[in-house]
């Protein structure tokens, strides 16, 4: 089994701030883990990275990054939210801090009141009102447990949206109580998600807007079966 050394908060940030053009990072359990994929950053490269004498020159390791349509989504969810005067709306590269955890994600939306809003010394969200992800092949997993468990955990978090990005489907969570959350789950673009502690409706039709689906395989004929 391959053990990976842990990392400090400062480390990670930056190490996520020199890595800032070949993918977006998350610190998770003390490792750093590129939000595009599951199994940590190699030591060897990070140990580089931190060097005084690092030169980007010399990197020649890509992250998986988001596609097209992953983007597009993400630019027209903030789109909609962004008339909204009081919140500030951040997409991707913003990190938000898990008490519980330790561990510190990078949403691909989040949303914060503009006046209360509070960071920690590593300049990450501490109190999200909503946050949002879009699924990708290579988050689907993590987004839909291991961050649904730990979005959770926050406090002044009311929703946490998960979007999916090859069919129009959208999952609301929904804090109801201490503890207690409700999930509400959208399929077809003639349904409109509520963010009701924003008091705001989004159509699934906007949110897909200018996104093509491709089209589901359709079942060839057995040749072999009787006409009737």
């Amino acid at each position: 089994m391959v053990t990976h050394r842990t990392y400090t908060m400062e480390e990670y940030v930056e190490f996520a701030e020199r890595m800032n053009d070949f993918g977006n990072f998350e610190r998770v359990n003390g490792e750093i883990v590129p939000v595009h994929g599951n199994d940590p950053v190699d030591d060897s490269l990070i140990e580089y990275v931190l060097r005084r004498d690092f030169d980007e020159k010399q990197i020649t390791t890509h992250f998986d990054m988001p596609t097209q349509t992953h983007d597009d989504i993400i630019a027209n969810l903030i789109g909609l939210l962004i008339i909204e005067n009081h919140l500030r709306i951040y997409g991707q590269k913003t990190s938000v801090f898990i008490p519980a955890t330790g561990n510190a994600r990078e949403p691909d939306v989040l949303i914060v009141d503009k006046k209360s809003q509070q960071r920690n010394a590593s300049h990450q969200v501490l109190n999200p009102l909503v946050l949002i992800e879009v699924l990708s092949k290579s988050t689907a997993a993590k987004d839909k447990s291991d961050k649904l468990e730990e979005y959770q955990t926050i406090e002044s978090l009311q929703e946490y949206m998960i979007v999916w990005q090859n069919t129009p489907k959208v999952v609301v969570y929904r804090k109801i109580g201490a503890n207690k959350w409700e999930q509400e789950i959208l399929s077809g673009l003639e349904h409109t998600a509520q963010l009701t502690s924003l008091n705001i409706s989004i159509p699934l039709k906007d949110i897909y807007e200018n996104i093509g689906f491709a089209e589901p395989e359709k079942k060839q004929n057995d040749t072999n079966s009787p006409t009737i």
